[in-house]
C-alpha cells in the first residue's frame, strides 16, 4: 500500500495536469474553510473578509465605472485592474465572491511552478516534491485567498515571474520571447499591486545578463532585456502620462508611501516615534508596544475580538528630551483628544490644538531617538523590527481564536502550522547563507534568495514596517530555500556534529 501511495504522490515532475488537479484540490480544501471560517463581512452578501486597505482598492475602480476618474488614486490599479471585470459585469457581493475565486485559483496554480522553480534551480527531485507539497498545505499565504487584499496575487504573479524568467533560460526553448515577455507581464502586475518590489527588475535583468553573457552576443542579450522590460515600460508608461496630465508632475508608482489619513493624523508621528526605538506599531497585534499610548474604548472598537495583554515600555528608549512621566501625560493627552468631538466650534479648536501638540511631541521624541541614541535608531531598532517581522507564530490570524480558547483539534493544527512556519524561517536562513556565493555572483540562485533578502531589508529594515503579512509574498521563495536547507545541509550538519561528539566522547 505504500508503495502504491508513493506511486501516487510522487509521479513524475512533468506531469502537470495531476500537480495542477492535486494543487486545486489541497488548497481548495482550506478555501473552503476560510469561507466557513468568516462570519463577519463589511459587505453583504460577501463570502470573504476585508481589510483596512480594502476600500482604497475597489473604490477607485468603482468611480471610474461611474464616471471614468480613477480616484482616489493612492494605489496602482493592479488590484482593480483584477477587479475591473466583474465589477462591470455583476453587482458588488458577486464581483467580490468572484475575486477571490479567482485569489484562490491562481494561487492554486501557482504551487506548481514554485516546485519547478526550485526544480530548476537546485537540480533535484527531492527540492520539487517537498516545495510543492509544502507549499500547498502551508496556511501562512493561503490565508489570504479570501481576504480582499493584495497578498495572495502579489504572491502568485511573483512566483509566475520568476518560473517565466527561468523558462527562458532552459535549452532549445523555441518559446524564448514569449517566456519573457510572460515574465516582464507578471513582474508588472506584481510591481501594480506592490509598488516596493519594483527594484528586483535590477536583479532579474543582472541574472539575465550573466546567464546568457557567454552564449549570446550583446545584441541579443540585450533584446531580451528590452522584451522583458517591454510589459513595465509600456503599463507603466500609461501611468505616468495619465499622472503628469492630472498633477503635472511625473509620478512613476505612487504619490506617497502613507496614507494620508494615517500621515496627517497622530497616528503618523506616534509610529515614527515607536519605530524610531524597535516597537512594534500594528496596534491590532495585541502586544504591539503602540497600544501602550492607545485608550482601551479605542483598542476595542478598532481590534474588538482582541485579547488585551500587559505592554510595557522598555527602559532603554528615554533621553534627557523625555521620561516615562512625559509618556504617560502624552497618552493622557491622546485619550482626551480622542474623547474630544466636533459638535461645536469651541470643541473642534480644542481637538486641533490638542493634535498639534500630540504631532509636535512625537516628532520631537522621534528625533531625540534619532540625535541622542543613534545605536539604538539606526541599528538597534531595525534588528529588533526585523526580529518581529519574521519570528511569530506563523498563524496570527489562522482562527482569529487566543490559544487558550481554542479545542483540542484546532490547537494542534495551530501548533503544527507555527512549527513548520519557524523551521522554514530557520532552515531558510541557513541556506541563504549557504547559498550566498551563487547569489553574490547573480546566478539563478539569486532569484529565490534575492526576493527574500530584498523584503527583509526594505520592510522592517529600511521603511521599519514590521508587520508580518508583508513577509508573505517572500514566504514561498523561503520555503524554497528551506527545502533545500532541510535535505542538503542538515545531513552534514548533524555528521559535523556526531563527528565532533565522537572526537570528543573518545
Amino acid at each position: 500500500m505504500i508503495r502504491c501511495l508513493n506511486k501516487f504522490l510522487f509521479r513524475k515532475t512533468d506531469q502537470w495536469l495531476f500537480w495542477i488537479i492535486t494543487s486545486l484540490f489541497i488548497k481548495g480544501l482550506f478555501f473552503i474553510f476560510l469561507l466557513y471560517k468568516h462570519d463577519y463581512t463589511a459587505i453583504p452578501g460577501f463570502w470573504g473578509g476585508t481589510g483596512g486597505d480594502t476600500v482604497s482598492y475597489l473604490l477607485p475602480i468603482e468611480n471610474f465605472i461611474r464616471n471614468g476618474d480613477y480616484s482616489p488614486d493612492l494605489r496602482m490599479p493592479g488590484y482593480g485592474i483584477l477587479y475591473l471585470p466583474f465589477a462591470l459585469l455583476f453587482n458588488k457581493a458577486l464581483a467580490c465572491n468572484l475575486l477571490i475565486l479567482l485569489q484562490y485559483i491562481i494561487d492554486a496554480l501557482s504551487v506548481y511552478p514554485l516546485a519547478l522553480i526550485a526544480l530548476y534551480v537546485f537540480k533535484s527531485n527531492k527540492a520539487f516534491y517537498l516545495t510543492f507539497y509544502g507549499y500547498a498545505i502551508s496556511t501562512y499565504t493561503s490565508l489570504f485567498d479570501n481576504l480582499l487584499a493584495t497578498e495572495s496575487f502579489t504572491t502568485s504573479f511573483l512566483i509566475f515571474s520568476v518560473f517565466f524568467l527561468l523558462k527562458s533560460f532552459q535549452e532549445n526553448n523555441r518559446n524564448v520571447k514569449m517566456h519573457l515577455f510572460l515574465a516582464g507581464l507578471c513582474f508588472t502586475e506584481t510591481v501594480f499591486l506592490r509598488p516596493v518590489f519594483i527594484p528586483l527588475l535590477i536583479v532579474y535583468s543582472v541574472v539575465l545578463v550573466i546567464h546568457f553573457y557567454q552564449h549570446l552576443s550583446i545584441r541579443s542579450i540585450s533584446l531580451r532585456i528590452i522584451i522583458l522590460l517591454c510589459p513595465l515600460v509600456f503599463f507603466d508608461g500609461l501611468w505616468i502620462i495619465r499622472n503628469y496630465i492630472r498633477y503635472s508632475r511625473i509620478i512613476p508608482l505612487t504619490k506617497t508611501i502613507y496614507s494620508p489619513q494615517i500621515e496627517n493624523s497622530y497616528l503618523g508621528p506616534l509610529n515614527s516615534f515607536v519605530e524610531s526605538w524597535g516597537g512594534n506599531q500594528i496596534y491590532w497585534d495585541p502586544s504591539a508596544e503602540i497600544r501602550w499610548f492607545l485608550p482601551a474604548k479605542t483598542l476595542h472598537s478598532i481590534a474588538p475580538k482582541l485579547q488585551d495583554k500587559n505592554i510595557s515600555l522598555p527602559g532603554y528608549i528615554y533621553t534627557t528630551e523625555y521620561n516615562n512621566d512625559s509618556l504617560q501625560l502624552l497618552r493622557r493627552q491622546l485619550a482626551v483628544y480622542l474623547a474630544t468631538g466636533t459638535d461645536s466650534l469651541t470643541d473642534s479648536l480644542r481637538r486641533k490644538d490638542l493634535l498639534a501638540g500630540i504631532r509636535e511631541k512625537c516628532i520631537r521624541y522621534s528625533n531625540s531617538i534619532k540625535h541622542k541614541k543613534p545605536l539604538l535608531y539606526y541599528v538597534g531598532a531595525p534588528l529588533l523590527l526585523t526580529k518581529k517581522f519574521l519570528i511569530n507564530s506563523g498563524t496570527y490570524n489562522l482562527f482569529n481564536t487566543p490559544a487558550n480558547k481554542l479545542n483540542a483539534i484546532s490547537f494542534c493544527i495551530k501548533i503544527f502550522y507555527s512549527v513548520l512556519y519557524l523551521m522554514i524561517i530557520v532552515l531558510g536562513m541557513m541556506a541563504i547563507f549557504s547559498l550566498s556565493k551563487p547569489s553574490i555572483f547573480f546566478l539563478p540562485p539569486a532569484l529565490v534568495t534575492s526576493i527574500i533578502v530584498y523584503t527583509i531589508a526594505i520592510h522592517p529594515i529600511i521603511l521599519r514596517f514590521c508587520e508580518a503579512r508583508y513577509f508573505v509574498p517572500a514566504y514561498p521563495f523561503m520555503l524554497i530555500c528551506a527545502v533545500y536547507g532541510g535535505y542538503s545541509i542538515l545531513p552534514h550538519l548533524f555528521k559535523w556534529i556526531t563527528g565532533k561528539i565522537n572526537q570528543v566522547v573518545g
